[in-house]
């Protein structure tokens, strides 16, 4: 008897319905990339109508975040995105099933996600960090362009007077960086369909903007002209084309 249970238990776990990990909405009939997904699993498609997302089975719902998996998602994303629209989920979303996900997911926003795959064909997300390579240099200038903070620097010696000069400066390179970082996005917007700016992380960074483009080529020769104007006191960084992660916002039950 014990051997008939054990084999009655172990057809049942096979039968039972396994968690996915889902990394992005395709249109349905796109190959899965043949690379290995997060926990080394092989990445599928489950398919609702039109579309579909790529999905790597799991043996439980839970997904730490280490690294090797934050890259592995961000691969399986890339190889798709090169291969045609891809609307990326972010990093740990988890379905109970096949039949979890559709239900959750691919049904009820089926035509939304089809109309997004359709908005975005064509188009990828070029993100740009531009930063001052000479801060120094920078509060010079600043210095040099404000009379009164000049006038103050020549007599400051109180603790309240050093402050105040302090906030003047302040003031004074936050409006240059403000100036700087509308140059670079006045001259980058045009050759992008939206922009999307985050948060600076620093003192020294300018900007930190994702653009979405259709024709990166064209993206890159603007990119080029405006750091070769700028080259005495921006660096510039770009990475891109990739899928558009900060222009589109897939969540809703996930």
């Amino acid at each position: 008897m014990s051997v008939v249970d054990d084999r009655d238990v172990a057809q049942s776990r096979r039968q039972a319905p396994a968690p996915v990990y889902a990394y992005a909405v395709v249109r349905a009939g796109k190959p899965a990339p043949g690379r290995p997904g997060v926990l080394g699993g092989e990445v599928g498609t489950v398919a609702h109508g039109s579309i579909a997302a790529l999905v790597t089975p799991l043996e439980s719902e839970r997904v730490r975040a280490k690294r090797r998996d934050l890259l592995a998602h961000s691969d399986v994303v890339q190889d798709a995105y090169a291969h045609g629209t891809v609307l990326p989920l972010r990093f740990g979303t988890v379905f109970a099933s096949d039949a979890d996900l559709r239900a959750r997911l691919l049904e009820p926003r089926h035509d939304e996600l089809l109309s997004l795959l359709e908005r975005f064909d064509g188009l990828g997300e070029m993100r740009v960090r531009a930063a001052y390579h000479d801060q120094d240099a920078i509060l010079a200038e600043v210095v040099e362009a404000a009379p009164e903070i000049a006038r103050l620097r020549g007599r400051a010696r109180s603790q309240a007077e050093l402050l105040q000069l302090g906030e003047l400066v302040a003031k004074s390179y936050a409006r240059r960086r403000d100036a700087d970082a509308d140059t670079i996005v006045r001259r980058l917007a045009p050759a992008s369909s939206e922009v999307h700016l985050d948060a600076v992380a620093d003192e020294v960074t300018v900007v930190n903007a994702s653009f979405l483009v259709r024709d990166p080529d064209a993206f890159d020769k603007e990119l080029e002209a405006v750091a070769l104007r700028l080259r005495h006191l921006v660096d510039f960084a770009c990475t891109g084309p990739m899928p558009p992660y900060s222009f589109v916002a897939v969540g809703g039950g996930v």
